[in-house]
């Protein structure tokens, strides 16, 4: 799968996160990237680490927990 690919397959992730409250906070209290990427294939997304890496390094602000920063809250 190509970087743009995986890229979409976390975007997609997220964005069903977005939408899912119970979802949100599941990964909110994941502590590292591994629990977040199990709990995207329990949500059939196979999610690559490399892509979380890419996100991660949109993130200006590293005030807050990243995986709090994919949220607006």
């Amino acid at each position: 799968m190509s970087d743009l690919e995986q890229d979409q397959v976390l975007d997609r992730f997220i964005a069903l996160a977005r939408s899912d409250d119970d979802l949100r906070g599941e990964i909110k209290s994941a502590i590292n990237q591994e629990q977040v990427i199990s709990i995207a294939a329990q949500h059939g997304f196979a999610v690559d680490p490399l892509a979380i890496l890419r996100k991660w390094s949109k993130h200006t602000d590293f005030a807050k927990p990243t995986w709090m920063g994919w949220f607006d809250d």
